[in-house]
């Protein structure tokens, strides 16, 4: 291509636009900005193009070097800046995802992905809550933040829990089998030492839907059941934590915050709790949904309305305790 132009590389460029040929579209714009690195339309039109937010990055950054009065390019590098930053993160580029996201918060320090995807490449689990509970501040409602503020709290009692297992001269310290997020719900031995065990066991039911968790512990205490309600996912976590491990979980899917994927998996990932059986309560029954639950941990899918029979039948099948 020695005697072709970036006129050219432009002309076949715009060419391959038209037949939507984006690889090729690519291919001659970064051989047009090869042979001339100072052509601001050659990179505006790669930004468009770019395979990678790295790659679009770049773009815009070269062109706001030729021209840092380009609109367009600085309406543009914000948002590619933070995309990049988000895949560098996803790519355990940690050094490189603090950086850019770093760049984007002091240009807009309210946006909440930056300090959120911040958090996840955070240095130590005390950075990443500071940087959780500024995007809180931002938005309180923040569902990705919520569960880091967990996650990390879980490490940093995790990590406290580590420490004080040798002092105990009596054999009851807990033993922490690692920082994980799954110890979020990790229980307090001496509560759990005190909770008698029922002939039947503990049910928790987990369901935002106050009727419904009624409707279900009758149904359960009237088998014989003892059974510990919880609002949300937060909540089942702080439930499991408080009075010990349930011999079985019935949990909905579709709640605020913590949604109950992500409660299953939590559940799953916790030696204490990995072998407890999870029963998905929906409002869908799709092939998709029933997938992800599998893939999060649950035992079985129950769709609502709940019917007192069906649950009791999945109960006894999936809870040692029931069968007993």
């Amino acid at each position: 291509m020695t005697n072709v132009t970036v006129v050219d590389l432009l002309r076949e460029a715009t060419a391959a636009v038209r037949a939507k040929d984006r690889p090729r579209t690519r291919e001659l714009l970064l051989e047009a900005t090869r042979l001339d690195p100072r052509n601001e339309t050659a990179w505006q039109w790669l930004a468009g193009v770019a395979d990678s937010p790295a790659e679009a990055l770049r773009a815009l950054e070269s062109i706001l070097s030729l021209n840092p009065n380009n609109e367009k390019a600085k309406v543009a590098v914000g948002p590619a800046r933070l995309q990049a930053g988000i895949a560098a993160a996803k790519a355990k580029d940690a050094t490189t995802a603090r950086r850019l996201l770093r760049t984007v918060i002091a240009n807009d320090p309210r946006c909440e992905s930056a300090w959120v995807w911040l958090a996840s490449v955070a240095e130590s689990p005390t950075e990443a809550l500071s940087h959780l509970n500024r995007a809180l501040e931002i938005n309180p409602e923040s569902a990705p933040a919520k569960r880091g503020v967990l996650f990390y709290r879980a490490k940093l009692e995790a990590a406290q829990l580590t420490e004080e297992a040798p002092r105990s001269a009596t054999g009851d310290a807990p033993t922490v089998s690692g920082a994980k997020a799954a110890t979020a719900i990790m229980p307090r031995p001496s509560v759990r030492q005190k909770t008698p065990v029922p002939s039947r066991g503990t049910v928790l039911v987990v369901d935002d839907s106050r009727t419904i968790r009624k409707l279900v512990a009758m149904t359960m205490t009237g088998a014989g059941f003892t059974v510990v309600e919880a609002e949300d996912g937060s909540a089942a976590l702080d439930r499991i934590r408080d009075i010990g491990v349930p011999d079985l979980i019935l949990l909905d899917i579709a709640m605020p915050g913590i949604d109950g994927y992500e409660v299953c998996r939590l559940v799953r990932r916790n030696p204490d709790t990995q072998k407890v059986p999870v029963i998905m309560l929906t409002g869908k029954d799709g092939f998709f949904d029933k997938i992800r639950g599998r893939l999060a941990g649950t035992n079985a899918y129950l769709a609502k309305p709940l019917k007192p029979d069906t649950l009791l039948e999945a109960v006894r099948k999936h809870c040692p305790v029931a069968a007993e």
